[in-house]
C-alpha cells in the first residue's frame, strides 16, 4: 500500500535518527497491510517500480504468520526475485545489507588466474589484428599509447563531470543491495553522494551515456572501435536522428568503494572497452561456451538469483585486476561481474563487430526468452539488422572473388546468420507491429535477405567439404551462436564447440548434431573393417593382350579417388583403392612383388573372390594387422573391346577432374 492511499507515514522503524532521508531514494514508502507499520522502500529492498505491482504488502514479521506479499501481476525482473535476509544494522551503517554476501564470496572464491594477453601499448591493436586473432579471449592494454584515443585528465572528479554535463541532468543510479535502479537522482545529488564520507548505501552509476555532452566532447574512443563498429559502418548518415539512433558509444561509470555489479552479458553481447581513468576495478570473466550460456539463462530466470553466486556453477571464471591507465577489451558474449575496491571513474563503450554477429543475434534471442525489458536491450537492433542486410546484399552482388576471399570464416557466418535471422523475423510468428515498423518494406527486405543467403552461403560452401557445410548450415540456421575459441584450436574443434543442444524428442533426427568430427570418426570406423568392392565381370579366358590392358586399366583405377574417398582421407589419412588394396600405404609392399602376374593378386590359403549374377566381388581387409597383405589369387577377366576401353578412359578422365576440384577445395580450406 502506498502513502497516497492512507495517512502520511511518520517514520520508518528500520532507520536510525541520522538516516539521510532527504535523498530521493527515501521518498518511497510502503505500509504493511497487517500491522499497518510504514517502511522505506529502500530499507526493505523494494524499489519504487516494484511498489506499483504489489497488491498486499506483508512486512518481515507479518510474513511469518500471514505469508509473503502478493502481486497484482508478475513481479518485475530483479525486483521480483527472492532476496536474501537483510541485516538492518549493517544497512544503516552503509554496508551491504545481505551480510556482505557477495564480498565474502569474492574473497573466499577460487578464481582462475589472469592468463589473457597483456599488451604494453596499443600500437598493434588494429581491426586486422583483431580479425586475425586465433582466440576470442579478452585482452588488456597496459598503456593507452597507440590506441588513438583521447581521455579526460585522470584527476577529473565527479563534481567536474556534473558541472560539464549539468547538475540537473537525470542519472540512473543502481542500488548494489538489490541490483535495481533508483529513480529521482540528478548529477548534482550524485556528486554530493560520491564525495561524501558518510554514505548510507552502496550505490553505483554504470549507464551514464555522455557522447552528446560537453564532457563527451573531450573523449575519443579507441581507433580500432571506430574501424569495427557496425553502427558506424552501416547506419546511414542521413538517418542518424536524435532518439532514433543507437547511443552506446561512450559511457562514464562512477563507482564508490565496494560497489558490485552481478554477472551479466552486455546487451546483444556487444564488445566492451573499459579504460580506468582513476581507481581500480576487478573483473570476473566467464567464457561464452554453449554450456555456460545455458547455465546463465537458467540462473537469470531463477527466483534464487540474488542468493546464488553464478561463478560457482561454471568450470572457468577468470579474475582480472585493472588499475588506472589500463584498458580492457571484452569480446562478444563474455559473462562478467565487476567489483570496485576503491572509488573509481571509468570511461567505456559498447560496439558490435561483424566477426561476432553470430553471438550478437544469439544474445538478442536469449534476452527475448528471459524477458529482459526493452530499455535494457541494444537500441534499434532490428533496424540496424535491416540496414546491414540491405547494404551487404547490394555489395555482395558486385563483389569480386578476390574481395570475397578477404572475408574471414567468422564474418561470413555472421552475415549468413544475419540474413536467416531477419528472414525468420519477416515470415515467422515473431513479426509483431514493432518489428514490422522497423523492417519497413517486407517484400524488398525479404528479397535482400534471400540474395545475401545465396551469395554468402555459396562462399561458405566453397571453403568447406560438402558434408561439413551441410552440417554447419543446419547449425547456423537453428541457432549455434556461442563458442569459446582458445589459441591453437583446430577448425573441427571450433565446430564441436558450437554444436547446439541435442534434441530430446523421441525419434527426432537432429542433423545439426552431426559435426565434422563425427564424420571423421565414421570414416575411420569404416576403414577398420572389411569392405566389399565391386570388381569386373569374371572372365573364362585370358591372353597376354587382355592381361596387359587389364593391368593398365587397374593402374588408372588405382589413381582414381572419389569424393567419398577424399572425405575419408581427411579424417583417417588413408583411402581405399578400387583395384583391391585397402590402404595406399601398402603400395610399398606391392612394389616388392613386381614379379607377380600383372592380371591380379594372390593370397595363400583362400580364394577371396565370389560370383553373383556374372559379376565378381573382392573383399578388401583394411585392418591394421593385415596392412602387409599377401598377394591375392589371380583372376582372369575377359578382354574388352576398343569401344569399351575408350568409354572407360573417358570415365577415368571425369573422375580425375572431380578429384582435382575436390583437392582444390581442400587446399583453400587448409
Amino acid at each position: 500500500m502506498s502513502s497516497s492511499e492512507t495517512d502520511e507515514p511518520q517514520e520508518c522503524p528500520l532507520c536510525r535518527d541520522d538516516a539521510p532521508i532527504e535523498l530521493p531514494a527515501y521518498e518511497t514508502w510502503l505500509q504493511c497491510d497487517m500491522c499497518e507499520e510504514w517502511y522505506h522502500g529502500i530499507c526493505v529492498g523494494i524499489s519504487a517500480s516494484e511498489c506499483e505491482c504489489i497488491d498486499k504488502y506483508h512486512c518481515r514479521k507479518c510474513a511469518e504468520t500471514h505469508g509473503p506479499s502478493s502481486y497484482k501481476g508478475p513481479a518485475l525482473r530483479r525486483s521480483g526475485r527472492g532476496h536474501a535476509d537483510v541485516d538492518y544494522n549493517k544497512l544503516n551503517e552503509g554496508q551491504p545489507a545481505t551480510f556482505n554476501q557477495y564480498l565474502l564470496r569474492l574473497e573466499s572464491g577460487e578464481f582462475a588466474e589472469d592468463e589473457f594477453e597483456h599488451l604494453s601499448d596499443g600500437s598493434v591493436v588494429t581491426a586486422e589484428w583483431i580479425r586475425s586473432r586465433d582466440t576470442n579471449d579478452p585482452f588488456v592494454v597496459d598503456s593507452a599509447t597507440g590506441l588513438g584515443m583521447e581521455m579526460p585528465d585522470p584527476s577529473v572528479t565527479v563534481k567536474d563531470i556534473a558541472a560539464a554535463i549539468g547538475k540537473d541532468t537525470a542519472v540512473s543510479v543502481m542500488d548494489v543491495l538489490t541490483q535495481d535502479e533508483l529513480s529521482g537522482w540528478t548529477m548534482g545529488a550524485w556528486a554530493d553522494y560520491f564525495h561524501s564520507t558518510n554514505r548510507r548505501r552502496v550505490l553505483n552509476v554504470i549507464s551514464m551515456e555522455v557522447s552528446d555532452t560537453a564532457f563527451g566532447a573531450k573523449i575519443r574512443r579507441p581507433r580500432v572501435v571506430d574501424e569495427l563498429d557496425l553502427v558506424e559502418k552501416y547506419w546511414p548518415e542521413a538517418k542518424r536522428k536524435p532518439n532514433k539512433f543507437p547511443r552506446v558509444k561512450t559511457y562514464c561509470l562512477m563507482s564508490v568503494q565496494n560497489a558490485y555489479t552481478d554477472f551479466h552479458v552486455d546487451f546483444s553481447a556487444t564488445w566492451v572497452y573499459y579504460h580506468v581513468l582513476s581507481g581500480e576495478k576487478v573483473f570476473y570473466l566467464v567464457p561464452p561456451t554453449p554450456s555456460n550460456m545455458r547455465k546463465y539463462e537458467a540462473w537469470s530466470k531463477s527466483p534464487e538469483q540474488a542468493v546464488t553466486f553464478f561463478a560457482e556453477s561454471v568450470r572457468h571464471c577468470f579474475e582480472v585486476r585493472l588499475v588506472a591507465g589500463h584498458t580492457l577489451f571484452i569480446p562478444a558474449g563474455w559473462i562478467h561481474a565487476v567489483f570496485t575496491p576503491v572509488d573509481t571513474i571509468v570511461i567505456g563503450g559498447n560496439f558490435m563487430a561483424m566477426q561476432s554477429l553470430n553471438a550478437h543475434i544469439g544474445t538478442y534471442k536469449l534476452e527475448a526468452r528471459t524477458k529482459v525489458p526493452v530499455r535494457y536491450r541494444f537500441p534499434f537492433f532490428i533496424k540496424l539488422c535491416r540496414y546491414m542486410t540491405e547494404l551487404l546484399a547490394k555489395r555482395w552482388a558486385k563483389l569480386a572473388a578476390r574481395d570475397k576471399a578477404k572475408w574471414t570464416l567468422d564474418e561470413l557466418e555472421g552475415a549468413f546468420v544475419l540474413a536467416t535471422f531477419l528472414e525468420s523475423k519477416l515470415i515467422g510468428d515473431d513479426c509483431d507491429a514493432d518489428i514490422a515498423k522497423a523492417v519497413g518494406d517486407k517484400a524488398s527486405l525479404r528479397k535482400h535477405a534471400h540474395t545475401l543467403i545465396e551469395l554468402v552461403g555459396a562462399e561458405l560452401a566453397s571453403r568447406m567439404v560438402p558434408e561439413e557445410w551441410l552440417n554447419r548450415e543446419s547449425q547456423l540456421r537453428e541457432g549455434s551462436h556461442f563458442r569459446w575459441v582458445r589459441p591453437g584450436m583446430t577448425h573441427g574443434s571450433q565446430l564441436l564447440a558450437t554444436r547446439p543442444r541435442r534434441s530430446r524428442t523421441a525419434g527426432a533426427i537432429n542433423s545439426a548434431d552431426k559435426t565434422i568430427t563425427k564424420i571423421r570418426e565414421k570414416a575411420a570406423k569404416k576403414s577398420s573393417r572389411p569392405k566389399l568392392v565391386r570388381g569386373r565381370p569374371r572372365s573364362n579366358t585370358s591372353d597376354d593382350t587382355s592381361s596387359t590392358k587389364t593391368a593398365a586399366h587397374d593402374a588408372d583405377l588405382d589413381e582414381l579417388m572419389t569424393a567419398e574417398d577424399m572425405i575419408a582421407a581427411l579424417g583417417t589419412g588413408t583411402r581405399s583403392n578400387r583395384g583391391g588394396s585397402s590402404d595406399s600405404n601398402t603400395s610399398d609392399d606391392d612394389d616388392d612383388d613386381d614379379g607377380s602376374d600383372a592380371s591380379g593378386d594372390e593370397e595363400d590359403g583362400s580364394d577371396c573372390s565370389s560370383s553373383s549374377d556374372g559379376e565378381n566381388f573382392v573383399v578388401s581387409d583394411s585392418d591394421d594387422g593385415h596392412r602387409k597383405a599377401k598377394r591375392r589369387k589371380s583372376i582372369q577377366v575377359k578382354s574388352v573391346s576398343l569401344q569399351n576401353g575408350a568409354r572407360r578412359a573417358q570415365n577415368v578422365g571425369q573422375f580425375k577432374g572431380a578429384r582435382r576440384r575436390i583437392a582444390e577445395q581442400i587446399k583453400l580450406k587448409l
